[in-house]
This record gives structure tokens, C-alpha cells and sequence, in this order.
């Protein structure tokens, strides 16, 4: 992929300006939540047993075992990359490959570059919605892990990135919540409780409920067990795994 850097900064390079307050509010509602990680825990993942890790693992795991069937010489987009890790994964699968990480945390984006170092991985800042140009037709394989609910709009979403797929090409939603449609309502006073007692209220307008409704045209790779007893038991994800094929 012959892209056009605005720069590249601590070996992330930088397709459109920066915005350094999303990064800056992210990182100090993460910290509240104790979940900012060391280097040295970064580069495990997700091989630990803290927090929701052994789930994502699990999830993880699928999707480098389908990845591994479809062969090599893919390009693939890893969307919201965060600290990198499952961009990680993905690049070990065949140095033939090449993967982008995409993001719009600086923070993060760097700590993943400094971590991951693969001559088939770069590590990208940029704001996915004035890429149509660089990344027509680009990608076989588009993942989005764990990243949905930060998007507004679900279909303006789905529509930009279909641009960015070559002929046959896959996007994948992976560990990301959807919901019935009498379930939204409670699921967002749920998030601004939660982000009131963390002492940053204006976060519940940075959290989206997408509703089931958006994804019946997807393709479903993973069915979560449906009582609350089998998801206990079997400690494996709560959240579809999605593919849609380019339209």
C-alpha cells in the first residue's frame, strides 16, 4: 500500500490530523479504570488471566483460525487497533500479509508501535471517515474487535468501509454489544450511571447502543450460549462474531 503520511511520530504514522483530546479523555477514564497496561503486560496478550482476557482470547483465537484458511497475500485493516494487540495477532499469521492498525488514540497507537514491531504491521492515526480517498478498494479483510459501540452511526460506518474492500472482501465485528430494541433504553442509562460514578458523565454521549435490527444482512460466524448458566460455565464471549461480504 503506497499511503501518503502527513507524519509519523514514535513510529506511528499519521494519515489525518491529530486530535489529541479524544486521546486525552480516553486515557484518563481508562486509568479509572485501572486498565491502562504496562509494555510488559501488552506484549502478553491476550495469553493472561485477568479481567475479560481469557473471553477475548477465546474470540481471538476464532478468528486466527478462519484468518489461517483464507491463505496469505491478504491486506487487512484492523479498526480501533487500541494498543495493537489483536493487529499483533493478525500479522502473525504469514509475514506475507499486511495488516494496518487504525486508531485515533495516539497514546495507545504509540504504545503499540513500541511493543509490536513486524515489518508486515503499521501502525496508523487516523480518522476512518476521511480515508475514502487512500483506502479505496484496498482491503480483503476489514476487523473491527470490540470497537462498535464508540461509532455514532452504525450504517455510515458499514457503507464508508465496503468502500475500502476489494471485490470479495469481509468485514468482521468481534466481541461488540447489539441490542433488542426494548433493551436500548436501559442499556443507556446503564452506561451514564456507570460513567457518572466514574466522575466522567460526558463519556455516556460517546457510547452508542446499536440496535440488532442494523446487522440482519451479516453473516453469523459465532452464536453466544443463550442462559446466563452457559455463559458462566463456558467463559466464552457474550457477543456475536459478524461477516458481511462486500456488496
Amino acid at each position: 500500500m503506497d499511503l501518503k503520511f502527513l507524519k509519523t511520530n514514535n513510529n506511528v504514522n499519521y494519515l489525518t490530523e491529530e486530535q489529541p483530546e479524544v486521546s486525552k479523555t480516553y486515557i484518563l477514564v481508562r486509568e479509572k479504570e485501572n486498565r491502562i497496561l504496562e509494555d510488559s503486560e501488552v506484549i502478553k496478550l491476550p495469553n493472561v488471566n485477568f479481567n475479560e482476557w481469557p473471553i477475548r482470547k477465546k474470540s481471538a483465537n476464532r478468528f486466527l483460525k478462519y484468518m489461517k484458511a483464507k491463505g496469505n497475500s491478504l491486506n487487512i485493516l484492523d479498526l480501533g487497533c487500541g494498543n495493537g494487540w489483536f493487529s499483533n495477532q493478525i500479522a502473525s499469521i504469514s509475514e506475507k500479509n499486511s495488516v494496518i492498525g487504525l486508531d485515533i488514540n495516539s497514546h495507545e497507537l504509540e504504545q503499540a508501535a513500541r511493543v509490536f514491531k513486524r515489518e508486515n504491521l503499521k501502525f496508523v492515526y487516523a480518522d476512518v471517515f476521511q480515508l475514502q480517498n487512500q483506502f479505496k478498494e484496498t482491503f480483503d479483510i476489514i476487523s473491527l474487535n470490540g470497537v462498535i459501540q464508540y461509532f455514532p452511526d452504525f450504517n455510515l460506518l458499514i457503507k464508508t468501509l465496503d468502500t475500502f474492500l476489494k471485490p470479495e472482501g469481509e468485514i468482521h465485528i468481534i466481541d461488540s454489544p447489539f441490542y433488542a430494541e426494548n433493551e436500548i433504553e436501559n442499556a443507556q442509562k446503564r452506561t451514564k450511571v456507570y460513567y457518572c460514578n466514574l466522575g466522567f458523565p460526558e463519556m455516556a454521549n460517546s457510547y452508542f447502543h446499536h440496535s440488532k435490527k442494523l446487522i440482519e444482512d451479516f453473516k453469523t460466524l459465532y452464536i453466544p450460549k443463550n442462559s446466563i448458566l452457559k455463559r458462566f460455565y463456558s467463559k466464552d464471549s457474550p457477543f456475536y462474531w459478524l461477516m458481511l461480504e462486500k456488496s
